[in-house]
């Protein structure tokens, strides 16, 4: 059974290097995000990507209270870190601690893309993906570790 409250596991300089908290218990998690549309050249797959950086804010009981997201374009068209720009929009938090979060699954649209926590049942597995790309997914045991 997939769990009201996922626990996350913060593991440095890999996924989680951004989750914790900050402002007498609100909770953070700061993700660079891409977004791979459909392309009928796999060779220009750089044109097709896109990404983007968000910094999801959590009230101290783990729901989702705000967010703030940068689109950074293609990833053709990069000319920045994304990760020095993650790093800008944690650090506007002020002051924080970096530490395993507990969180609501939850959906946000950005740019008419889904964003979030999402729970996903199929076949007698159940998950909670971090959408867009899935790129990490939690499971049983619900005890905060993830798959890439």
């Amino acid at each position: 059974m997939i769990p009201k409250k996922i626990k996350i596991l913060r593991i440095e300089d890999y996924h989680t290097h951004y989750i914790g908290k900050f402002d007498s218990g609100k909770q953070f998690f700061g993700y660079e995000h891409f977004v791979s549309k459909p392309s009928i050249n796999e060779t220009e797959w750089q044109k097709n990507r896109h990404e983007y950086v968000v910094l999801y804010i959590f009230d101290k009981n783990g729901s989702l209270e705000s967010f703030k997201y940068w689109y950074a374009g293609t990833t053709a068209e990069l000319n920045c870190d994304t990760n020095k720009k993650l790093d800008e929009l944690v650090k506007s938090l002020g002051k924080l601690r970096f530490c395993n979060i507990k969180v609501v699954p939850f959906q946000i649209e950005i740019d008419g893309i889904t964003f979030g926590l999402i729970p996903k049942t199929d076949d007698d597995y159940e998950r909670i993906e971090l959408d867009p790309s899935s790129t990490i997914a939690f499971s049983e045991p619900w005890d905060g570790e993830y798959d890439t």
